[in-house]
């Protein structure tokens, strides 16, 4: 089935969002507040843009928001569109605001779902499906099969818990690769790299269920016993991180983070990880 798809906010992700779309044969319509970022997305997609919330959203089936990740934003841009379109499935792309906050205040929250890109949105194979209190499962159910269809690997979550599954894992990591570095234990290219050469290739692989598996239930029993109670619990972002930030040391966008990164750094990374996924499907 061919959809409209109107995708609201053409920088990184709505781009990549909206290339994915138009490959897969949807009709696909671009907004953005910045009106050559929107026709340069739609280029890119073979896509139309449009200059209004409005002229995207009439008539579309599905429209996906794509705003920067704040939620008073996106909250207006879901009320744009349901005032211009009645039955559409609106969904966001949002990566750590839950449904029921974007919901708050919509005439009918039932039509809010979150599909969960991650970037880069035409590279990266997963898309997270989270239901709001009220979504009907027949719109879980529409999103996963577009998507799938689509070439992606969505994966819908039964309920929405706060950072969804990819981000709560990640979370789970970091905290504990920045508590290594704080006691001394590593530096960030040690830490890196013990992620890169050991745990990442087996993670393209398998998850962590499987690995447990394959390692054996015992092992790992006796594993979690031992270093469970030794992990970080920080219940806030640590010093090392909020430090960073408050220097203005924010990473690729700003060229020093916690290791020098070069303007091209994102472009490279997403290069290295098409062929990584390329190779492992193969």
């Amino acid at each position: 089935m061919t959809d409209t798809i109107a995708v609201l906010g053409a920088g990184i992700m709505g781009a990549g969002i909206a290339r994915v779309l138009a490959r897969a044969g949807h009709d696909v319509r671009i907004f953005d507040v910045r009106a050559e970022a929107a026709a340069d997305a739609a280029r890119s997609a073979g896509a139309s843009a449009h200059d209004s919330v409005e002229g995207a959203a009439d008539g579309a089936t599905i429209v996906l928001e794509a705003a920067p990740e704040r939620l008073e934003l996106k909250r207006a841009l879901i009320a744009q569109v349901e005032a211009a379109n009645q039955h559409a499935v609106i969904a966001s792309n949002t990566s750590s605001i839950a449904p029921d906050a974007l919901a708050n205040g919509m005439r009918d929250p039932s039509r809010l779902v979150i599909a969960h890109f991650f970037n880069p949105a035409d590279t990266v194979p997963l898309v997270e499906v989270v239901p709001g209190p009220t979504t009907p499962q027949a719109t879980v159910d529409r999103m996963v099969a577009l998507l799938e269809h689509a070439g992606k690997t969505a994966v819908p979550l039964a309920q929405q818990v706060e950072g969804f599954i990819a981000n709560r894992l990640q979370a789970a990591l970091y905290r504990e690769a920045m508590h290594l570095v704080e006691l001394g234990v590593a530096s960030p290219e040690q830490v890196d790299a013990t992620v890169t050469a050991g745990l990442g290739p087996r993670w393209a692989l398998a998850g962590p269920f499987e690995i447990m598996d394959l390692g054996g239930l015992d092992v790992w029993t006796s594993v979690t016993a031992r270093l469970f109670p030794t992990l970080g619990a920080a219940s806030a972002a640590p010093p090392m991180l909020r430090d960073r930030v408050e220097r203005g040391d924010l990473g690729a966008k700003t060229g020093t983070g916690f290791l020098p990164r070069g303007a091209d750094a994102p472009a490279q990374f997403a290069a290295r990880l098409a062929a990584l996924i390329e190779a492992r499907d193969r």
